[in-house]
């Protein structure tokens, strides 16, 4: 199992786009245990105070930068880590997401 960066290096996402690779990762959350999905969001949020702890110590408008380098930089630095975290309900995600898409090409049919 290796530490992925974005959804696009995950294997079992690799063929989907970006918006079903994103319903698919929010799938996999959800799966995720209370205890597990309180660790990632502690894992995200104590880096994340620290950061603005040492942001409201800097002069003038070097903390407008700061906040403005924080804000950017924080869904590149969370999302690997809910990334990962999800990695083991994963497949899961996966069946459920085509078993709605299947579902719903059904119904389309139907319609038609």
């Amino acid at each position: 199992m290796g530490f992925y960066l974005t959804s696009r290096q995950v294997p079992q996402l690799k063929s989907y786009p970006f918006t079903e690779r994103a319903l698919i990762l929010t799938m996999a959350q959800q799966a995720m245990p209370v205890p597990r999905r309180m660790i990632c969001n502690l894992a995200k949020l104590v880096p994340i105070c620290i950061i603005f702890f040492a942001i409201v110590d800097l002069p003038g408008w070097w903390k407008a930068l700061g906040l403005l380098a924080a804000g950017i930089g924080y869904p590149l630095f969370t999302q690997p880590i809910t990334l990962n975290m999800s990695l083991p309900y994963m497949d899961k995600a996966v069946r459920q997401f085509e078993a709605q898409r299947a579902d719903h090409s059904d119904e389309e049919d139907e319609d038609d």
